[in-house]
């Protein structure tokens, strides 16, 4: 099924392409982040955070482009921002950046075509995919600690718990929506908001369950007071060893938005008669 849509993908660029404007142009955004998953399970905003990046558009044909990106966002969320009790008491948060590259394909819903006062502006589709780095942390006593690196389910020791250290570089599904609209010369202005459907519930470096207090090298160690915050809000505890510390069905994800401001650096055209 895959292949096939690869395919036909493959076949409506090359047949739109054949004698239509081609142009090429470098860009930059601003926006922002937000991120979706253990800790914001309602669609929040409050963990909107400013985001940036810049863009190379080959447009293969007026209705078709293909997009590389590198993006670079800020993620970060807290338990207290949250209306669930559960999630009050289990006062986890986290903060991370995340770093992008990937490629995506434009589909315009309209002819675009940049100094053409006919076709100055199209909304449009983006389908790829992408790599992203990311590096959960959270801040205890005035320290911020990594905190993939120690563990907090019980990752560091996988003989006892089974589990591995999760990847911080990981693959996504990137689609959005946006509009384009020429400006002036060669500058075309853009607005996309964009989805990121990941593979890891990691994000937030919370999955799982609690795991044993000995596990993480006792109950006063910096790994066991991260991995159960409740003892900072409520008493007793709630991070009794096998209860249910995050959501390890869904994954979690993030999106970008922001706008867009591009420069067609080269266009070449059909010539005349085809």
């Amino acid at each position: 099924m895959i292949r096939s849509v690869i395919a036909v993908l493959l076949l409506a660029c090359v047949s739109a392409a054949d004698c239509q404007a081609q142009q090429q142009s470098v860009g930059a955004w601003l926006g922002f982040s937000n991120y979706f998953g253990d800790l914001n399970t309602g669609g929040g905003l409050q963990g909107i955070r400013p985001a940036g990046g810049v863009l190379y558009r080959y447009s293969i044909s007026d209705y078709i482009a293909i997009k590389g990106i590198a993006n670079l966002g800020f993620l970060s969320y807290r338990d207290e921002y949250s209306k669930r009790p559960f999630q009050q008491a289990r006062n986890l948060s986290f903060h991370s950046h995340v770093l992008e590259a990937g490629a995506q394909f434009e589909f315009n819903f309209l002819r675009f075509v940049p100094g053409d006062v006919n076709h100055y502006f199209s909304p449009y589709l983006a389908v790829g995919v992408s790599v992203f780095h990311f590096n959960p942390k959270a801040t205890l006593d005035g320290e911020t600690y990594k905190l993939q690196e120690i563990g907090t389910e019980g990752q560091r020791n996988p003989d006892l718990t089974g589990l591995e250290p999760y990847k911080r570089l990981q693959p996504a599904l990137p689609m959005g929506l946006g509009i384009k609209y020429w400006l002036k010369n060669n500058w075309v202005l853009g607005m996309e908001v964009g989805y990121r459907f990941t593979f890891t519930d990691y994000l937030d470096d919370v999955k799982g369950l609690y795991v044993d207090e000995g596990v993480l090298g006792g109950s006063n160690s910096e790994t066991a007071r991260l991995a159960d915050r409740s003892r900072e809000v409520r008493s007793p505890r709630i991070g009794e060893a096998g209860r249910q510390r995050g959501d390890s069905v869904s994954n979690d994800s993030f999106l970008f938005g922001g706008v867009t401001l591009s420069y067609v650096i080269y266009q070449v055209k059909c010539p005349r008669g085809r």
